[in-house]
């Protein structure tokens, strides 16, 4: 069994860890979200990764069951002239989705592994440039009529239906997705 704690309840995190036989604890947590005015895309989300993470160790730090595992905490999000989280609603979405279109973004996932054992903390974060179709106004309008848009940073989800509008992609498509597995596993392969 991994030794590993995912404290998310991201269906992609998830998924990308089983593809790669990691078969986590699910431990979401809930925490601030908020940002201070004018941080880093990359600031950001690593310090929303810690929160996550560390939240996840104050609950678990004294129980025995979980000593020698680690905790990976994550966070994405879609920069472009601003940091593009979940869409607030169909017309947030539909902003973000036409300032994307035609240009060039970064998707950038901040990640925490805390060791229960030690409490050594690694943060790191990762980012890959989205180069996007040049869309149509019928495309958003297409897309926003479909579920998909709503939980996902930016609006969009690669690996969906909107995959077919990314032209290409300079980096790790699963950083994209949700989680830079190539980066984490060097630091998890003695817990799976």
């Amino acid at each position: 069994m991994s030794k590993v704690i995912l404290a998310s309840k991201s269906p992609r995190r998830i998924e990308i860890l089983h593809k790669h036989g990691v078969s986590p604890v699910l431990m979401p947590t809930e925490t601030d979200e908020s940002l201070p005015e004018g941080i880093g895309m990359r600031d950001a989300v690593e310090m929303l990764a810690k929160r996550k993470a560390s939240a996840c160790y104050d609950a678990v730090k004294d129980d025995p069951e979980y000593t020698g595992y680690i905790i990976i905490g994550a966070d994405t999000i879609v920069w472009k002239n601003e940091i593009m989280g979940k869409p607030e609603d169909r017309d947030d979405a539909r902003r973000m989705l036409d300032s994307i279109r035609g240009t060039v973004h970064y998707v950038v996932t901040g990640v925490a592994l805390i060791d229960i054992k030690t409490g050594e903390t690694t943060v790191f974060s990762d980012v890959t440039e989205v180069h996007c179709k040049n869309y149509s106004d019928e495309d958003i309008e297409e897309y926003l009529s479909l579920e998909e848009p709503y939980d996902k940073a930016g609006s969009y989800a690669i690996q969906g239906y909107f995959g077919k509008h990314i032209d290409h992609i300079n980096g790790d498509y699963e950083n994209v997705v949700g989680l830079p597995y190539y980066r984490i596993e060097p630091l998890i392969r003695d817990r799976i």
